[in-house]
């Protein structure tokens, strides 16, 4: 085994090698999978959705690469044929491997019903940092650099950068370290302030990786020397104008427009203090429960409006042993059963609020950590239950909120992605739920106290009446938290 044999050999084992080259593409590719990775735990994604796609994404897009490179070189590589595979010498144009990316990424995401927009926001940046890992794989290679230069244009680069850049008898400007740095600083700029700033529509992200790495790759090809050509002109300042042009449309809305990007969100609502207002009835419930089982104790406000969101076990928990909380549920909801008629009401506008989002072809569903009959209940006596498609209770629910789990499953019941996903509820768990899988949370309460714990969760929209939700559903959102990532 020798380690570092000469500057393109990473490791050689025998007649076996591994190049630098390999080396630092598939560093690149790491870095950028295991930040993709990262994002997509936030936004609740299984681990196996990138781990099924960056495999054979990696492959595709490595086999464009190479592609692309030798039908712009076919007088050479006709002649030898034997080298058609050989990319351990070099070989991979970047522009190839895109589009076949691209278009790898257009059927795995559809085929999993996940927003390609989306994962285009995700990705793309994540590939200039890949970029600039594979141009220090050109510098070990001694390929992509510019024309000659004089020694002293070297006097304050790192000596192995200099020596490297000698080449054929001359030194050669390091056009592979120009691209790699604009790469670092592109992908700095999208993931620190252009998304936090910049960023209003699906897709945003990509398109200003298409623009950023269109007038990086432009500039930076002029000044190379081993540029492949088509009819006179280099094929990568071609394409780099092709990828501004298409960048530009995309910041600009114009691909929205022409293409009906538009999307309708999901609306996922809670139920207690949502839908229907349970307050009163909760209040009354809990304090006739406590009275027959700690007659002794006088619960205060601060702990009733505390049991709004968590599930009875825990809220029982904190007050009774262990033995008992079965048996004290149980008589819970017998008690909240027999109250329903005096102490339940619909909250006001919220028949004439699904009326709406019905009229608008919104599919709705309802996720609530109450136990499904008495969800079922409450939306029947409010007279709201034809609106739903589907509902969850606590016994349907993979985990309890501020689990994302319920309002994913609901999703998936509702035969559409998560990617556009409203959740719309009054206490701090619910906006938990939301932001746990990013979807755009909507805080909703018409008491102040409520309000204040609602805006310390940072919700992406408060409202005090339902009939917001309709205008809300009409405008250009993108439906997902932006400020997760």
């Amino acid at each position: 085994m020798h380690l570092f044999p000469n500057s393109r050999v990473f490791i050689s084992f025998g007649s076996l090698q591994i190049a630098w080259y390999a080396v630092l593409i598939l560093t690149g590719a790491l870095c950028a999978y295991l930040l993709c990775q990262r994002t997509m735990k936030k936004w609740s994604y299984a681990p196996e959705v990138l781990d099924d796609y960056v495999v054979p994404m990696l492959f595709i897009g490595i086999l464009g690469a190479r592609l692309w490179y030798v039908i712009f070189e076919w007088s050479y590589y006709s002649q030898h044929l034997n080298e058609i595979i050989a990319i351990w010498n070099g070989g991979l144009a970047i522009h190839g491997g895109l589009i076949a990316g691209f278009l790898f990424s257009l059927f795995y995401f559809k085929h999993k019903n996940i927003s390609f927009l989306r994962m285009f926001d995700l990705i793309m940046p994540t590939v200039l940092l890949a970029q600039a890992f594979g141009r220090w794989g050109n510098f070990m290679n001694q390929e992509a650099y510019g024309g000659i230069v004089s020694e002293s244009f070297f006097a304050h680069y790192p000596a192995f950068i200099k020596n490297q850049m000698f080449i054929d008898g001359a030194y050669r400007m390091p056009t592979f370290l120009f691209e790699s740095v604009c790469n670092i600083f592109g992908f700095l700029f999208i993931t620190i302030i252009f998304r936090k700033y910049l960023y209003k529509r699906r897709g945003d992200c990509g398109f200003m990786y298409m623009v950023w790495y269109g007038v990086t790759r432009f500039v930076i090809e002029g000044m190379r020397t081993d540029s492949l050509m088509v009819i006179g002109l280099r094929t990568a300042q071609l394409v780099s104008i092709a990828l501004m042009v298409i960048g530009i449309l995309g910041l600009t809305g114009v691909f929205h427009k022409v293409f009906h990007w538009k999307k309708k969100p999901v609306v996922l609502f809670d139920l207690d203090g949502t839908l229907i207002d349970s307050q009163k009835l909760v209040f009354e419930t809990f304090k006739r429960v406590f009275k027959e089982y700690k007659p002794d104790y006088e619960l205060s406000n601060e702990e009733l409006y505390s049991f709004f969101g968590p599930t009875l076990e825990v809220t029982f928990s904190k007050y009774f042993p262990e033995d008992q909380i079965e048996s004290i549920i149980d008589r819970y909801q017998a008690i909240n059963k027999q109250l329903h008629k005096d102490f339940l009401e619909e909250m006001p506008h919220a028949k004439e609020m699904l009326e709406g989002l019905k009229t608008e072809g919104i599919q709705c569903a309802v996720v609530s950590n109450k136990r499904i009959e008495i969800v079922k209940r409450g939306l029947k006596q409010a007279g709201l239950d034809t609106y739903f498609e589907v509902v969850l209770g606590k016994e349907l629910l993979p985990e309890p909120k501020p689990s994302a789990s319920g309002l994913i499953e609901a999703c998936n019941l509702l035969h559409t992605g998560r990617d556009d996903c409203i959740y719309v509820g009054d206490n701090v768990s619910d906006i938990l739920a939301a932001k746990k899988m990013a979807a755009y949370s909507v805080g909703f309460s018409v008491d102040e106290r409520q309000r204040v714990a609602l805006e310390k969760a940072h919700p992406c929209k408060i409202i005090n009446d339902l009939m917001q939700l309709v205008p809300l559903c009409k405008e250009d959102h993108v439906w997902s938290d932006n400020t997760i990532w």
